[in-house]
């Protein structure tokens, strides 16, 4: 998934459309995109979600939207949390290009199988996978000896 004006751009747009990204609007209730990812999810698929719904202003995890629950309750599809540490570092939101030389370490968690998602409320889901990303990257940057951020 991808918000609808990355399509626009003249490098982005194919790039994200060679992978099958599935376009969004943002601020609407896009029913179209939704039913097409419960599709995907129905057949087996992978569907890559990022459920902050935007880039960090500072590296940290914030508050998950509670939109992720229902695609998987409705395809019946375990949640497979991804964190992406160190993207802040080397891209920061303020900056025009990347930088070179910081480390970006990916980590897989474990997956939140279907069943247990059906049981929770989507408010509840999305305070689970945010302490679930939360705990998974400070561990990442405490192994990376990186600073730790402060959840309090």
């Amino acid at each position: 998934m991808a918000r609808d004006t990355l399509f626009q751009n003249w490098f982005f747009g194919p790039l994200i459309s060679s992978v099958n990204a599935i376009p969004v609007r943002r601020g609407q209730a896009d029913i179209a995109s939704i039913r097409m990812i419960i599709a995907k999810l129905k057949h087996g698929r992978g569907v890559c979600l990022f459920p902050e719904a935007t880039r960090t202003t500072d590296g940290r995890i914030a508050d998950l939207k509670g939109g992720l629950a229902l695609l998987a309750r409705r395809g019946n599809a375990p949640v497979i949390p991804v964190l992406i540490d160190g993207a802040f570092e080397c891209w920061p939101r303020h900056k025009k290009i990347f930088s070179l030389g910081s480390k970006i370490t990916v980590t897989y968690g474990q997956p939140i199988p279907a069943e247990q998602i059906k049981n929770m409320e989507d408010d509840d889901f999305a305070k689970l996978l945010t302490s679930t990303l939360r705990n998974m990257q400070s561990q990442t940057r405490q192994n990376d000896a990186k600073q730790l951020f402060n959840y309090s």
